[in-house]
């Protein structure tokens, strides 16, 4: 494994990790990337990561929860693989903003977003039982500007 282009970074299923969390991410892009496409990749990383610490375990449950974050040539692909409740985002009602909206529900907004910024992809494990989501940001040309 490059560190360069490859760092794995377990943290517990605690909405208290989410600061390490974005400062993780944000020295993994470093340099490589603007500041608006790395705000943009941070907010849907702790977006997607504070969905499964609120909705993939039972309270009080502990578990860790493991975050790849590699460079490839076109783009940055991220990993979050836990042993939480299986849920496939990929699947979910893509509502519009406006129904979103209207219907007063909790919800939906932040995953709607992510999939405006990331390519996701969803895939339960087995042997142990896991989820794992990808979320992969393309490289652009208007990313370095």
């Amino acid at each position: 494994m490059d560190p360069e282009n490859e760092k794995v970074y377990v943290f517990t299923n605690d909405l208290d990790e989410l600061s390490r969390i974005r400062g993780e991410v944000r020295a993994f892009l470093g340099e490589g990337c603007s500041d608006l496409i790395k705000g943009r990749i941070v907010f849907c990383l702790d977006e997607a990561v504070t969905n499964v610490i609120e909705h993939g375990f039972s309270e009080g449950q502990i578990s860790s929860i493991e975050l790849k974050m590699r460079k490839n040539k076109g783009s940055w692909k991220f990993s979050l693989t836990d042993e939480g409740i299986p849920f496939d985002p990929t699947e979910a009602k893509n509502e519009t903003w406006k129904e979103l909206y209207e219907s007063g529900a909790d919800g939906g907004f932040g995953l709607r977003s992510i999939k405006k910024v990331m390519l996701l992809r969803y895939r339960r494990l087995n042997n142990p039982p896991r989820n794992r989501l990808i979320l992969i940001h393309s490289r652009k040309k208007n990313d370095k500007e």
